[in-house]
Parts: structure tokens; C-alpha cells; sequence
């Protein structure tokens, strides 16, 4: 069907605008939803060739079932799914619409991911497979090309639900597991039972190729990746120290050994935000390895007898889709982001403070191979207020202090972070409603995007977030009159007083700050 302007239009209701991509499971198209005048993502399920009619009619109502399923999961790390109709005998998917380059694409583009970007992308993703696995749905398709990293620092994953619908048993009668063999978990090669280990296992095989460029079991063809994804060991000497616990606890080959994902985010936490002494003067100090699997735990396709390896790869390469890589859609709109000052080598100083010492992190090495590794320069200084509080603030930034307010300022002043101690408040959400009741006479044009609690391991927290133009009235000399600022603002109470942070930046340098703010937030430790 078609709608006035000579537009595709889906379920007489969602309008085609412009495919954005196409691979081996169906098409993802850039749509209008005509009802709610809202930009759409849809789907187009191609179907393998090859099927019977009945194959054909029970994969459309699994799809359409698994569809429905994953809709019913509301989670910040998965692509909404709206709806599912039906047209022109296939299903098709309408889903949220994320403009965000996929991670493999920022790879390709940009090298590999900072060390401390690559655990919070890891434990966005994970918190969406643990929502997804409560809900009884497996991804089987967890890569780079279907994880999406917005601007903000928000990872996204797609296709979720969609994927599990090429797992029904009457396909793999016919041979057919779908999946790029390269983030492949071992028991899926195998055509064994799979459940949510299978997920976590292509997380690492995901994470680390965000270090290295590709997979640790990439050959090229896929004969040769299967072989190593069965029989060989993952190569660690070009993957950051930091994240060696998480990815080989991930990449254990028996599912009944890996590690599960409360833990894998425990290990990943303490790379995100690192702990106390994990860091000394001048190099990180490793995190301490996972225990060593008993002999042959980890390696039971090697091959110890004659013939054995070559049988075992075969019999993989029967249930591999067309014995090559069933490859998912991403939505990309080409501009990625990396985090703030990402690349900073110099060091704030807080006035009346003692200062940390610089420390010296291990540079993420590039996708392309290289000889010797490069270090650089943490972008965030480690810092104790005379209060106790810790904080990683951004390196470059200047920094001072006055009685209960620390604060430290680019130096270009397009973004500034703080930090207050208050002793005469209780609530939270008292704190922040007195806050904006005094906010809202001194500026122009405030709107308030949110004030709402959110989960925080150091207690009850409230957080704020609003845009506003500043007049000069605010009693802050790094506002710029007549300039439209983004501020979010969070309140963590404690039993000697309350913590409120503060990030601000200008409203044009707000998207590519997320991922920094996101750092230094989850960095703040309360005094002990």
C-alpha cells in the first residue's frame, strides 16, 4: 500500500522514508508513524529461503510472537519495539528510532575504545541482557554491529527478541543457527542447548574486539574461526590489564563455568570506576586474574586425538546459517562521539587542596596492530576533598575550592562541574525543590526535563536535570549571559549530610560530555 505522496506505508499507518540498511535477516527502514507523528525504525523480516510452507508460517508467528515478547521489556539498553504488523506475507517490526553509530562502526572509525568507555558500554549492555534473560528472551546475536553508542554515552542494543526467533528447534532441524560465527558462543557452534551464558559469552568476545578491532576468534573465513573459536584460546598481551578479569571470566568456553552477569558487572564496575589502590604512581596495577580453569576445562574441542578437531569443526559448520555470518541490521547515522577530553594530558589545581599524583593510564591500543604499546595520561585526576569525599575529575579542568563548594571549570568555560557539601537538609527532594525554586527568578527560559530518585549504591538519591539561559544573576562568574545551558543535578544523602553534584555545559557542547559526566558521577565515593 501506498500513502498520498507515493510513500510505502506499512499497516496503512507507518510511512517508508529511506532505507538505512540491509543484511542477511531483512532490511531497517527510516519511518514515520502517520497515528503518533513520530519518527520510527521498521523492520522487514526476510525469511531463508529454503523453508515450507509450514516452516514458513511458524517462523512468521514465532517472529511476531518473540517481537511482542521483547516489547513488553521497557529498559534504557534496548531499542523499544512499538509494534508488529504484518504485510505482503512477512512481518515487519516497528521499533524505537536510536540516530547513534554502531560500536563496530566507531571501531572502524575512530580505533579502539577507551579502556574505562569499553566497561560502561559492557555494563549498560549487561543490565539489557539481564532485564531481557528475567524475561525468558536470549539475544543469540550479541556484536558490535548491533550495539549503538549514542553521543551521550548511551549503548543501545538492537534487535532484541528478533534474534531468538531463528532459534526455534524446527530450524535447527534444518541446519540453520543464525549468528556471526566470529562472537559465536562454543555451545551454539555445537548446536547444544543454549541459555543466558551464550549471551554473555558474545558480550566478551564484543568488548573485546571494542580493544582490538575484531573478535579473538576472527580468521577471515569461516571455517578458520570456527576451528578457532572451538580449539584456541583468546589472545590477551594487546588487551588492556584493567579488563582481563571480565573478559576472560566471559570467554570461558563451558557455559557452566562462565561467569555470570551480577559478577561480570562487578568486575567491569571496577574498571568503570577504580577502587581503592587499584592505581600506584606512574602505570595501573593489574587487576588480579580470574582462578585458572582445571586442565582441559576451557579447551574441550582441542583436539587430542587423530581427527577429532576436523570433526568437531565440521560438525559446527552444519548448523552455521549457509556456513557463513547471518548478519543483523544497525541503525547509524555516521557521527560518533567519543568521551570529553578524552585525549587530556595536563592537571587542574584545586586551590588550598593537596594534590593527587598524575597517574599514567595504559592507552587502549588501535584496531590496527602495533609493535610496542603507547601510554598516555589519564583524562581524570584522582581527587580527596578535607571532607573525604573521592572524585576522578577531568584533568584539564581548573579547579578550586570555597568552604563546602569545590569546583572545577574547562577552560574554555563551556562546562563546569561541582560539588557542595550541605548539612541542613534532609531530603533529598527537598534539597533539589528549594534548589530550583531559587534557580528559576535568577535565569530565563528554565525548563525542567526531570526530577526523579535513582538508584545509587551509596544511598538515596534524587536527581535533576533542566535547561535554562543565563542572565548574570546566578552568582557564577563561568556563566556566560545571554547563553542556554544543561545541567543535570544529583543529591546523594548520607547520615552526617548530603552531597550534591552538579555538571553543567553549554547547550552546544552537552551531547559529547555525556560520557564524562557518566565517569565522574559513577567515580564519586561519599566520605567513609
Amino acid at each position: 500500500m501506498a500513502s498520498p505522496d507515493g510513500q510505502q506505508l506499512i499497516a496503512r499507518r507507518y510511512r517508508l522514508i529511506r532505507k538505512l540498511g540491509q543484511g542477511g535477516m531483512g532490511a531497517v527502514w527510516e519511518g514515520h508513524d502517520a497515528l503518533l507523528d513520530r519518527p520510527v525504525a521498521v523492520k522487514e523480516v526476510l525469511l531463508p529461503s529454503g523453508l515450507s510452507g509450514v516452516e514458513r508460517e511458524r517462523q512468521l508467528q514465532r517472529t511476531s510472537r518473540e517481537a511482542r515478547t521483547a516489547a513488553k521489556i521497557s529498559h534504557p539498553g534496548i531499542v523499544a519495539i512499538y509494534d508488529v504488523a504484518e504485510q505482503d506475507g512477512r512481518p515487519w517490526i516497528v521499533m524505537e528510532l536510536v540516530k547513534a553509530p554502531s560500536l563496530d562502526r566507531v571501531v572502524a572509525e575512530s580505533g579502539s575504545v577507551p579502556t574505562r568507555q569499553v566497561a560502561d558500554i559492557g555494563r549498560q549492555i549487561l543490565s539489557a541482557l539481564m532485564a531481557a534473560h528475567a524475561a525468558g528472551i536470549l539475544h543469540r546475536d550479541v556484536k558490535p554491529a548491533n550495539i549503538l553508542v549514542t553521543p551521550e554515552g548511551r549503548a543501545v542494543l538492537t534487535d532484541f527478541g528478533i534474534a531468538t526467533a531463528t532459534g526455534d528447534s524446527s530450524l535447527t532441524q534444518t541446519g540453520m543457527v543464525t549468528g556471526s560465527p566470529a562472537f559465536l558462543a562454543p555451545e551454539r557452534a555445537r548446536g547444544k542447548d543454549v541459555g543466558p551464558a551464550s549471551d554473555l559469552w558474545s558480550l566478551g568476545a564484543t568488548l573485546y574486539a571494542a580493544v582490538i578491532g575484531r573478535s579473538p576468534f576472527e580468521r577471515g573465513e569461516t571455517m578458520a574461526t570456527l576451528s578457532a573459536l572451538l580449539t584456541e584460546e583468546p589472545d590477551f598481551t594487546r588487551v588492556p590489564p584493567a579488563l582481563h578479569p571480565a573478559l576472560k571470566c566471559l570467554l570461558e568456553r563451558d557455559p557452566a563455568l562462565r561467569i555470570g552477569a551480577a559478577e561480570a558487572d562487578r568486575l567491569l564496575a571496577e574498571v568503570a570506576v577504580p577502587e581503592k589502590g587499584r592505581r600506584r604512581r606512574g602505570k595501573d596495577t593489574p587487576a588480579p586474574a580470574p582462578a585458572r580453569s582445571a586442565p582441559g576445562r576451557g579447551r574441550r574441542g582441542t583436539a587430542r586425538r587423530g581427527g577429532g578437531r576436523t570433526a568437531l569443526v565440521a560438525a559446527a559448520l552444519v548448523v552455521v546459517l549457509g556456513g557463513g555470518t547471518a548478519a543483523y541490521l544497525t541503525l547509524s547515522s555516521g557521527d560518533g562521539a567519543g568521551p570529553a577530553d578524552a585525549t587530556a594530558t595536563g592537571a587542574p589545581t584545586v586551590a588550598g587542596e593537596p594534590q593527587a599524583t598524575p597517574v599514567a593510564a595504559e592507552k587502549a591500543p588501535s584496531a590496527t596492530p602495533s609493535a610496542r604499546p603507547t601510554r598516555t595520561l589519564s583524562p581524570y585526576r584522582p581527587y580527596r576533598s578535607r571532607a573525604g569525599w573521592k572524585v576522578d575529575a577531568p584533568r584539564l579542568w581548573r579547579g578550586s575550592v570555597h568552604e563546602s563548594y569545590t569546583q572545577w571549570v574547562r577552560r574554555d568555560g563551556k562546562a563546569h562541574l561541582a560539588i557542595e557539601e550541605i548539612t541542613s537538609y534532609t531530603g533529598a527532594m527537598e534539597i533539589l525543590t528549594d534548589m530550583e525554586t531559587t534557580l528559576k527568578p535568577q535565569v530565563k527560559g528554565y525548563e525542567r526535563g526531570y526530577m526523579r530518585t535513582i538508584p545509587s549504591e551509596h544511598g538515596k538519591a534524587v536527581e535533576w536535570g533542566f535547561v535554562f539561559t543565563a542572565t548574570g544573576n546566578e552568582g557564577q562568574s563561568w556563566l556566560r549571559p545571554g547563553t542556554t545551558y544543561r545541567e543535570v543535578r544529583r543529591v546523594i544523602v548520607g547520615e552526617e549530610g548530603s552531597i550534591v553534584l552538579k555538571w553543567t555545559t553549554e547547550q552546544e557542547v552537552w551531547a559529547p560530555h555525556q560520557t564524562a559526566m557518566r565517569w565522574v558521577f559513577r567515580s564519586f565515593t561519599p566520605a567513609e
